[in-house]
């Protein structure tokens, strides 16, 4: 088994959240600290924002801070676990919500493409676009 970190670049499909997560300067964190629970954009989910603001985010390490420490939980969660949470808390302290249904589950609205990625400090879980903190400013000044 691999840490977080090793898992999505193993994977090749997660490659723009681990540039964020560099930028943002929480490697470390993520390769040997933990548990974690990761929910992890697919390069795909970020396919679908604007370059502009893509570029944007990349000149602003405090945003992808904030962006990517919303995507982080403390503790692991499993597919089955999250089943039965209505939210968790993000590591940044603001509340991620839930919803399981027979056709899988969403975090914010968002669908888990993938789940149950198990590594030495955490678990990983694909979704299908980014989450938004609620303190994000999303619309350009």
């Amino acid at each position: 088994m691999k840490s977080i970190i090793e898992t999505l670049e193993d994977s090749g499909s997660f490659t723009v959240f681990l540039e964020f997560v560099r930028i943002a300067g929480m490697e470390p964190m993520l390769r040997e600290r933990g548990p974690f629970t990761v929910f992890v954009p697919t390069d795909e989910a970020f396919a679908r924002v604007p370059k502009e603001r893509m570029d944007e985010l990349r000149q602003d390490p405090d945003k992808l801070l904030l962006i990517v420490s919303y995507h982080v939980v403390p503790g692991q969660f499993t597919s089955e676990d999250l089943k039965s949470l209505a939210a968790v808390r993000s590591s940044i302290g603001t509340e991620i919500v839930l919803r399981s249904s027979d056709r899988g589950i969403t975090v914010n609205s968002v669908p888990i493409v993938e789940s149950d990625a198990f590594c030495t400090n955490g678990i990983c879980h694909a979704i299908a676009s980014a989450l938004v903190p609620p303190v994000v400013e999303i619309v350009p000044s």
